[in-house]
């Protein structure tokens, strides 16, 4: 009896919360012996009057069901009907249920499809149908422990693939996640965990969003493999003439930074050897898979069972025992890293048309660092002002690393002094009221610096100030730190491969680049530019008669290079300063390298 009631204070409630809103409804209905749906809603009852021309029809001249809203006169009558009502906020005749349920009393069901539950709606896909391939994973996780607070951790790894359009295909790999990982260096392939991209491509159009390699372009004096994050776009046609036209064009933030390092072998040491960036930084994080190791002039490969291990995140290689190190091992390893000292853009375009034997390229690169978005180094106005009065000589680009912070008892601090007529002289103290000064010693070299190591303690290494003798410095130590200045690097080359005979080609290519070491200054820039010119002329010459199939292959190239020309990367072979006996030799000024040559080559024989 309590619930009969409480479901009749329910939908007494409900209707009077509604009725609030317009649940009155007014109608004319014309004259009809027919069952007539009147509303949508289910009707109050007691509150529905049918008025014929004027007078209350009494309620046993219809019929009215109050839950299905239909309405049926009993008597004959003409004309139309006015009809008042109010409705409740629902149907009450409309079946409720989650799933169906008629399958529970069919006869002849198998047992265990009684209780199988099938959606009978469809769910629209929002990645495009049936025609995508869609795969992946999401991980939540709690981590706690007795020195941190609660936290929530979770990842998200989504690849697609398939048609996007009758004429248009989709490759994406999505991910959301707190960290980045990074592969190891221990294996022969790495799967690039921190990649995420989207493609839309056809035969004609390739558009990447995303992070993306940029390659070598054609060419000889342009080269570089850079790992990007950006948008690129490929576009190619053909003609009428048969001729193809391929264009690339990229615009996106620089991950890396290159770096070439020498690497002198230890006897019987096979590692681990630590790289190095281009500024000398100790610690560095190099991008993975962007390494190239060389010994005596020859790839490795990496892996454990191969030829090297290299961990991205300390730097260091290690070489396995199928290449012994000795002290006469060429070692050389190109690589990126990570440069967080500012943000870094890239801009790079390429076009080439080739039609026959004939092709003819462009190719256009820039790289810069914002030098107002400095990362890990912030620099006052005194200190930008410093660096645009010392044009591109970076070993002036040294400051005072002398900090006044207050006295701390957790850190090694310093007084000031005057000594023996010398001027701000650091000497360790505990002193609350002396001791208020914190400095960077940086290692200068034998001779070049007034501070030595003196020993240490709890908290660090403390420094002591030693006296000059007739002018020249004792020490190796100063307190002052290098700033990165912010750097551009541009090039821009032409070439043309075309046949003059059909025995003789001509190979050419022009490059012009600009290297500047600060941008923060104008000073010295006259120097920044750099041109490069290399032709080749080759002509095979065929026999015939008794030496028919055999062909002498004949060539003379030059290459000029002017003493200011400086490349992407390392675009010649990496035994070329060991081959013409220039490495670590700093040989500057003008180069012409000139070759030529002529070989046989023998008919192709089959089996």
């Amino acid at each position: 009896m309590m619930r009969c009631l409480l479901g009749i204070f329910l939908i007494t409630f409900s209707f009077f919360g509604y009725s609030q809103e317009s649940s009155l409804r007014q109608k004319k209905i014309l004259c009809s012996n027919k069952q007539i749906q009147i509303d949508s809603l289910s009707i109050y009852p007691n509150s529905f009057f049918a008025l014929y021309r004027g007078d209350t029809l009494p309620s046993t001249s219809y019929y009215l069901s109050a839950s299905t809203a239909q309405f049926k006169l009993l008597i004959n009558i003409t004309d139309s009907l006015e009809i008042t009502y109010r409705v409740l906020p629902f149907n009450l005749s409309r079946s409720m249920q989650r799933f169906d349920s008629t399958i529970l009393f069919k006869r002849g069901i198998d047992e265990r499809e009684k209780f199988q539950i099938v959606n009978s709606y469809s769910v629209n896909d929002v990645f495009g149908g049936q025609e995508l391939n869609k795969n992946g994973s999401i991980s939540r996780g709690v981590s706690f422990g007795n020195s941190q607070d609660l936290g929530i951790n979770s990842a998200l790894n989504l690849e697609l693939s398939g048609n996007l359009a009758p004429n248009l295909k989709l490759l994406a790999v999505v991910s959301d996640a707190n960290i980045p990982i990074q592969a190891d260096g221990n294996t022969n392939k790495l799967q690039e965990f921190d990649q995420v991209f989207i493609q839309v491509y056809n035969d004609q159009i390739k558009l990447s969003v995303g992070d993306f390699w940029l390659s070598k372009p054609q060419g000889y004096f342009m080269s570089y493999k850079k790992r990007a994050q950006g948008l690129t776009n490929e576009y190619q046609f053909r003609d009428q003439k048969n001729g193809l036209l391929q264009t690339q064009i990229s615009g996106a933030l620089s991950k890396g930074k290159f770096n070439r390092q020498i690497i002198a072998g230890l006897e019987g040491n096979q590692g681990p050897y630590r790289l190095q960036g281009s500024e000398n930084e100790p610690y560095i994080i190099i991008l993975a898979g962007t390494e190239r190791v060389f010994i005596d002039g020859k790839q490795l490969e990496r892996g454990q069972a191969y030829d090297y291990t290299i961990d991205y995140n300390s730097s260091e290689l290690i070489f396995t025992s199928r290449n012994l190190i000795t002290k006469d091992s060429r070692i050389v390893v190109e690589f990126q890293y990570s440069d967080q000292n500012y943000a870094r853009s890239l801009f790079q375009s390429s076009i080439v048309y080739t039609r026959k034997n004939n092709s003819f390229w462009l190719n256009a690169y820039s790289e810069q660092d914002a030098k107002n978005q400095s990362l890990q180094q912030d620099l006052s106005p005194a200190q930008k002002y410093y660096l645009s009065q010392i044009g591109d000589n970076l070993s002036l680009a040294r400051i005072s690393s002398i900090d006044s912070i207050g006295f701390f008892d957790n850190q090694v601090l310093y007084k000031m002094i005057d000594s023996l007529g010398y001027d701000s002289v650091l000497v360790f103290s505990v002193d609350p009221d002396s001791a208020v000064y914190r400095s960077i010693f940086q290692q200068v070299g034998a001779g070049k610096g007034d501070y030595i190591l003196n020993n240490y303690n709890a908290l660090g290494k403390v420094y002591k100030w030693v006296a000059p003798i007739g002018g020249i410095s004792q020490g190796d130590y100063a307190p002052s730190r290098i700033i990165i200045t912010p750097k551009q690097k541009q090039m821009v080359s032409t070439g043309l491969k075309i046949s003059l005979t059909n025995n003789l080609k001509l190979e050419s290519e022009f490059a012009l680049t600009s290297n500047d070491l600060n941008t923060y200054s104008k000073l010295g820039n006259q120097d920044n530019f750099g041109l490069s010119q290399k032709t080749k002329i080759q002509h095979d010459m065929p026999f015939k008669d008794s030496l028919k199939g055999w062909r002498m292959e004949s060539k003379a190239e030059i290459e000029l290079l002017n003493k200011d020309f400086s490349p992407i990367e390392q675009y010649r072979t990496v035994e070329f300063d060991r081959d013409w006996n220039t490495r670590n030799k700093g040989y500057l000024g003008q180069q012409i390298v000139s070759s030529i040559g002529t070989h046989n080559l023998l008919p192709k024989v089959s089996f």
